[in-house]
């Protein structure tokens, strides 16, 4: 996924988000740090959304259950994924997987394919994200190391 994709997700979106939460067009535009105005024109279409306010919908919005209808359990993590070309952290992540499918195992690790975006993670013992990727080749390279290292 790259930002544009992620605008376009978020974008059409805006008015349903603000009203999930029962916020004001002032409290939604408040919380992101753009006008009332501007708002009002992104909500009607008239202005294309950009980078830095979709990154805070994401952030601000990111429990938004109409976010994580079309980004999955962490919009954060696909903006990170929009940026970054991979990911080596020790973050832990949620125990639900509804959003990914496991394409390999061994022993405490997954490798696993988020079924919106596409990308790559490696999951390691207490589901922890390890290793993040939109590239396969080089999720199942790294998949491959922890394994060399468990042998």
């Amino acid at each position: 996924m790259d930002k544009q994709q992620l605008i376009a997700l978020v974008h059409p979106r805006l008015k349903l988000i603000r009203t999930e939460r029962e916020y004001t067009q002032d409290q939604m535009a408040d919380s992101v740090g753009i006008s009332k105005k501007t708002l009002v024109q992104l909500e009607k279409g008239r202005q294309e959304l950009g980078w830095t306010v979709a990154v805070a919908i994401c952030a601000v919005y990111r429990e938004s259950t109409i976010l994580r209808a079309v980004l999955g359990e962490d919009p954060v993590e696909l903006v990170e994924m929009a940026v970054h070309s991979e990911i080596h952290s020790q973050q832990l992540t949620s125990a639900v997987v509804t959003w990914w499918t496991d394409i390999g195992m061994w022993q405490q690790y997954k490798l696993q394919q988020h079924t919106v975006s596409g990308h790559y993670r490696i999951i390691g013992e207490g589901n922890q994200r390890l290793y993040s990727s939109a590239v396969k080749e080089k999720a199942l390279a790294e998949f491959k190391k922890y394994m060399d290292i468990m042998n």
